[in-house]
């Protein structure tokens, strides 16, 4: 082996972790950036409810001591109450929007028992994805210097 053959095997061997790192950077923002509308469509259905349910907007106290009680039943993981407040959500859901029930006490149950385990799998997922990326090329480059 030439000392030409192997530098030239190191730059592309460069040049692919350099296209893997911008691969895992572009998939990092597009990931922020989904997240950022996920909370924003989040925050705007909350204002849609709280409109549909005509609440006392100009009266924030009512509304607020409620998400704190709220808040409270959840750090404490009061399983009877979020239970009733995911039974309560479900009613409203169908009555409101006639969609399929089971559809979203699946989605409910996912969010509420996987949240953190999600984001691990998608952090894995969208890293064995650029693994992938950089090993097609790998075998790619194989085949040119084989040739």
């Amino acid at each position: 082996m030439s000392i030409q053959k192997l530098t030239k095997m190191e730059r592309k061997y460069r040049i692919l972790q350099q296209e893997q790192n911008a691969i895992l950077k572009r998939m990092q923002e597009e990931k922020r950036n989904a997240k950022k509308r996920l909370e924003s469509e989040r925050y705007n259905y909350i204002i849609q409810v709280v409109k549909r349910l005509k609440l006392p907007i100009d009266n924030p106290a009512i509304i607020i001591g409620a998400l704190v009680e709220a808040k409270d039943v959840i750090e404490n993981n009061n399983v009877t109450k979020i239970d009733e407040y995911i039974e309560k959500y479900s009613l409203f859901i169908k009555e409101t929007e006639q969609i399929d029930i089971e559809d979203i006490e699946k989605n409910i149950e996912n969010e509420i028992s996987s949240s953190s385990l999600k984001t691990v799998a998608e952090d894995k997922e969208e890293y064995v994805k650029a693994e992938a990326v950089v090993e097609d090329k790998d075998e790619y480059v194989d085949t040119l210097e084989g040739a």
